[in-house]
């Protein structure tokens, strides 16, 4: 044993670190691990989260709210820096989500983000490939429900229907038509202003303002993000009749305290990102749902304030829905990609609802009337 390693067993405390350390010192490392290599998980997790500055307050409260579960299980099995995580970890870690989880798309959810930081740790040499392998979605077996994926014309419409006929105007009226037209994200759905919709031409504006406290996915290019959330979006003559009337009739008249009118509002300011949620799963529940020939396990009786009904969609559902609708009736990719504010690649590999047979003959098609 060298003095440097002796040295280290005597700093540290740590079982899973004197473990490691003499694991080095059975197989004749003649250079112990260094402070890097005996980082826990937790410190590793935080500069994670940290060097993801870039992202979305959204998407770095998913991360804290799905990894720490992850560390919080490997340290129940005495691990607690990535050299002690294993293939075998990780499937028990799957098998305790499925025991916790109904859903396979909340399983996916924690997976995907847990995958993510194994490979960050991974480019790093603190893990090796293999182990973030095991968390590929194809490996897992899940299979989402038609639910959490996407929202199907028919359904749409008929829930459209009913709520033109019987809630024509208010807020849940308003918000699932705006959707399925514009096709937003719950944070672009939260940033917009009264100002940002213009009747008289049928477009919806929508901005990013960090400063002012709300933000898109994609930021601007103003703000130095890599994309440009921002744009203009040209809405249908129902969409914008519905918002015409939520304005005028339905919305509660506020201005924040440093000046902007929200166009979506409750009796105490701008409608929160949850209250639109939960507004989707209210316009989506079994209340406004068609008739299904294989209905979820609901009795017509449930509360969607209190809880999510079988029936309803989540708000990412809704926008899947819309963008494959659009696409399915001829909307260009590229004109798409800048409407929804989504790369080409990812609605040919997401969204896009053509064969390949069909999206050859399309291809040839504008070939041949560019001649």
């Amino acid at each position: 044993m060298t003095e440097q390693l002796a040295k280290l067993l005597a700093e540290t405390d740590d079982p899973q670190a004197i473990k490691e350390l003499l694991e080095y010192a059975d197989n004749d490392q003649t250079t112990p691990p260094s402070a890097q290599d005996r980082a826990t998980l937790q410190e590793l997790c935080e500069r994670f989260v940290s060097r993801r500055q870039d992202r979305s307050p959204a998407t770095r409260a998913q991360y804290k709210r799905t990894i720490p579960p992850f560390i919080a299980f490997a340290t129940s099995h005495e691990v607690t820096t990535p050299a002690g995580i294993s293939p075998d970890l990780l499937d028990q870690y799957i098998d305790a989500l499925q025991a916790t989880h109904d859903s396979d798309a909340t399983i996916l959810t924690h997976t995907k983000n847990v995958r993510g930081w194994l490979r960050w740790l991974n480019k790093r040499g603190h893990c090796p490939e293999r182990v973030y392998r095991i968390l590929d979605k194809d490996e897992l077996g899940l299979e989402p429900s038609a639910r959490d994926e996407a929202l199907p014309t028919t359904v749409a419409n008929t829930i459209l229907e009913r709520l033109r006929q019987q809630r024509q105007g208010s807020l849940k009226h308003a918000v699932l038509e705006l959707l399925w037209n514009a096709a937003l994200r719950i944070g672009g759905l939260h940033s917009l202003d009264l100002q940002d919709f213009d009747p008289e031409n049928n477009e919806l504006r929508v901005r990013h303002r960090p400063e002012q406290g709300t933000r898109l996915k994609n930021g601007s290019q103003n703000h130095g993000r890599g994309g440009d959330g921002e744009r203009n979006i040209l809405l249908d003559d129902a969409a914008t009749r519905t918002l015409d009337l939520y304005t005028q009739y339905e919305r509660t008249d506020i201005t924040e305290p440093h000046g902007r009118d929200p166009l979506f509002t409750t009796s105490q300011g701008r409608a929160s990102q949850s209250t639109l949620r939960r507004t989707v799963y209210e316009a989506t529940s079994c209340r406004w749902h068609p008739t299904d020939p294989d209905p979820p396990d609901c009795n017509g009786d449930c509360d969607p304030d209190a809880a999510v009904c079988p029936y309803s969609y989540y708000p990412h559902a809704i926008r899947r829905g819309a963008i494959v609708h659009h696409l399915s009736g001829g909307l260009r990719p590229d004109l798409a990609s800048q409407r929804f504010d989504v790369s080409i690649q990812t609605l040919e590999k997401h969204y896009d609802p053509r064969s390949k047979r069909r999206r050859r003959k399309d291809r040839a098609d504008s070939v041949r009337d560019a001649w």
